[in-house]
C-alpha cells in the first residue's frame, strides 16, 4: 500500500511540475523553450480536438527533441536577422522613393513596415542574446 501511495504522490507531483513548467515557457531558453511552446500548442490542439494540428505538432515536437541544438537555433536566428535587415533596407529605399514622389499613402505604408521590421529585429536580437 505504501508503495502505491508513494507512486501516486510522485506522479501527482510530476504532473503538477509539468503544468507549472508549461505555464512558464518565458523562463526557458533555447531548445527547452521551443519544446515548451510546442507542448503548449499541442495541449491546446488536443483540447479543441484538432486532429490534424495534433499530428503536425506531435511530429514537430519529436523533430525538435531529436535535432534541436543551441548552435542550430543561433544559426536560424542569425539567418532571420539577416532577412529582416534586408527587408528593412528595402523598405527604407521604398520610403525614400515614396517621399520623393510625394505619395503620402505609400510613405505611411513604408513607415509602418519599417517600424514592424525594427520591432522584429529587436525581438530576434534579444532572443539571440539569451542563447549566448
Amino acid at each position: 500500500m505504501k508503495t502505491a501511495l508513494m507512486i501516486t504522490s510522485t506522479l501527482s507531483l510530476l504532473a503538477s511540475l509539468n503544468v507549472s513548467a508549461a505555464q512558464n515557457c518565458e523562463d526557458l531558453t533555447g531548445c527547452e523553450a521551443k519544446v515548451c511552446h510546442i507542448e503548449k500548442q499541442l495541449e491546446y490542439a488536443k483540447q479543441n480536438n484538432n486532429v490534424n494540428k495534433v499530428q503536425g505538432l506531435t511530429k514537430a515536437l519529436n523533430n525538435v527533441k531529436e535535432h534541436c541544438t543551441v548552435g542550430g537555433l543561433k544559426d536560424d536566428l542569425q539567418d532571420e536577422i539577416a532577412d529582416i535587415k534586408d527587408d528593412l533596407a528595402e523598405h527604407q529605399d521604398d520610403l525614400k522613393e515614396a517621399m520623393q514622389d510625394q505619395e503620402a499613402d505609400k510613405v505611411e505604408k513604408y513607415q509602418q513596415k519599417i517600424a514592424e521590421d525594427q520591432e522584429k529585429l529587436k525581438a530576434l536580437q534579444a532572443e539571440l542574446l539569451k542563447l549566448k
